[in-house]
């Protein structure tokens, strides 16, 4: 007799005594036969939850039929067909919620829903909501109560991060956040809301280039970043960024030289990022840019990717007007911030970490 066939009768009751005795011999006594037990009456289960599903939808439609007729659509229910059917429908209810809570456990149980969640990863661009907005308006309006009104401007679709290649106004942020863009603009603690343009993109390594129209706050600040293209498994990092309408550092390390699905255009990092951080800069502990984040890993906490710097260097590289390759060629001096304490070197790399604000039609 065949396992399954086994399985069956004992199920159903059409084992004789002694072969039930010895069916739960075994089943205590074999993990393996066991095992398959538990698998075949889980499929049979399942298959039961299915014709209940299909039963309560014909007990459904057998009382619209007697209570409105074949061709009477659907309408409100009556107080009438409540005391009417109110038994039936209520078992009816009960039937199709036990299948739904069954379906969604043997689901589980096959890893298919955790599956879904933890094979991809989650962009960190910020989407803004009006609520938030008004909130923010109110808060500041009655923070500048007795000064003049600020500037109010309609919310962005989404806000990110980005950190500037020079002091020349060219900056580099994620390209998923400003794809399809109609405008970008950003800000920060000494600039106030800017306009920029795109000067290049390479959306197979996520970067996008873009040049800030009004340099007058950040022109003659000394530039803080030098970029590094070589980093190590387990070198403490660190980060900047807008996952919050002021800038946020975050610590940890790089822990590993490949992103996800083993991806060679990304670093691991073991770093909170959240919502906004999109476009933010990764850096070593001399200040050393060595990456751009682009997301995180939705069902793992504090586990984000970032893309390499040298990829940065290979956008530039790719231009074709060789004055604005000029303009953005990585700067081979060594980083100005070794040697400081963390809380110097943040104040001087904030004036080139920018709120990106990006609209879309």
């Amino acid at each position: 007799m065949r396992a399954t066939e086994l399985f069956d009768r004992y199920v159903f009751g059409g084992l004789s005594a002694d072969e039930k005795t010895a069916f739960e011999t075994r089943l205590a006594n074999d993990a393996e036969f066991a095992a398959a037990f538990d698998k075949h009456k889980t499929l049979l289960e399942s298959l039961n939850q299915h014709e209940q599903r299909n039963n309560l939808k014909q007990i459904l439609s057998t009382i619209h039929k007697q209570e409105f007729g074949n061709d009477t659509p659907i309408i409100p229910i009556k107080e009438t067909f409540i005391k009417k059917h109110g038994k039936t429908f209520a078992v009816a209810a009960s039937v199709a919620v036990v299948a739904v809570l069954g379906t969604v456990t043997v689901l589980s149980a096959g890893g298919y829903l955790l599956k879904q969640q933890g094979n991809a990863i989650t962009e960190l661009g910020n989407q803004i909501t009006t609520l938030k907005y008004s909130q923010d308006a109110i808060i500041e309006g009655i923070k500048v109560a007795a000064r003049k009104p600020a500037k109010m401007y309609a919310p962005a679709n989404i806000e990110g991060t980005g950190f500037a290649l020079n002091n020349k106004g060219y900056f580099v942020t994620s390209y998923h956040m400003v794809k399809n863009a109609d405008s970008v603009f950003v800000t920060n603690s000494v600039m106030d809301r800017a306009a920029a343009k795109l000067i290049a993109s390479n959306p197979a390594t996520d970067i996008a280039i873009y040049k800030i129209e009004n340099t007058d706050a950040i022109k003659n600040i000394p530039f803080p970043f030098s970029f590094k293209e070589n980093v190590e498994i387990g070198e403490k990092i660190f980060t900047l960024g807008y996952p919050r309408r002021d800038i946020v550092y975050g610590e940890g390390a790089l822990s590993s030289l490949s992103g996800f699905g083993n991806d060679t255009t990304m670093y691991q990092i073991s770093i909170p990022v959240n919502p906004g951080n999109s476009g933010g800069p990764i850096l070593d502990e001399q200040g050393n840019v060595v990456g751009l984040i682009r997301g995180k890993q939705s069902s793992a906490e504090a586990t984000g990717f970032a893309i390499k710097s040298g990829f940065i260097k290979q956008t530039i590289d790719n231009l074709q007007d060789d004055s604005l390759k000029k303009d953005l060629a990585f700067s081979g001096k060594k980083s100005v911030l070794k040697g400081l304490k963390r809380s110097e070197q943040i104040k001087k790399m904030q004036p080139f970490v920018f709120n990106v604000m990006v609209y879309k039609k």
